[in-house]
């Protein structure tokens, strides 16, 4: 690895695992009788994009080509010709001598002999060629996210009042009725 991709890894490294320590902004206020505490924080996170670019990139093709070439080639054949060919003849009777005479016979002999043939010659070719391609690139940047939390810390007291909420005050209910008992089922039935 180059010394910028380990600074790469250990930047995206610590951005992910250590949380940024940001401090939290309070502030509190009061709306309609009631204080609230309302709780402000920055956070930092990690957004990665990816996006296409286009790069030119040289590929190697292969071609193959067939040419037909003459070459010389050398090879033996037999040559067989009729000759006189010198030979003694005897008789029957042992006490002849024998009698040079000749008879036509084929002789045979081999000669060298060339000629020029078609033969076929395979040629391999390395062809560079430029090609754009959609290459990814990968960013990565920090964004800062806004939370915002409120929570109800209670009701002002005001004036002479006590600070406890009245009964009829809390939740927006006015009135609120005991459950009805297993005697009175009767009664809801007719009042519907």
């Amino acid at each position: 690895m180059t010394r910028t991709q380990i600074l790469a890894v250990s930047f995206i490294f610590g951005a992910l695992v250590v949380p940024t320590l940001a401090a939290d902004e309070v502030k509190t206020y009061e709306k309609d009788g009631v204080k609230y505490q309302e709780v402000r924080r920055v956070v930092q996170r990690p957004i990665t994009e990816t996006r296409y670019e286009p790069r030119q990139v040289t590929q190697y093709h292969e071609r193959y080509t067939t040419d037909m070439q003459e070459m010389q080639r050398t090879y033996q054949t037999p040559v067989t010709q009729q000759q006189w060919v010198p030979g003694y003849q005897r008789t029957w009777n042992l006490f002849a001598p024998p009698v040079l005479s000749y008879r036509l016979m084929p002789v045979t002999r081999w000669e060298t002999r060339t000629e020029t043939v078609r033969v076929p010659v395979t040629k391999r070719e390395v062809i560079p060629e430029q090609v754009t391609q959609q290459v990814p690139v990968t960013t990565q940047r920090i964004v800062q996210d806004e939370h915002v939390s409120t929570y109800a810390l209670g009701t002002v007291p005001s004036g002479g009042t006590s600070s406890v909420a009245n009964r009829d005050d809390v939740g927006g209910v006015n009135k609120l009725d005991d459950p009805p008992r297993n005697d009175s089922l009767d009664q809801i039935s007719r009042r519907r």
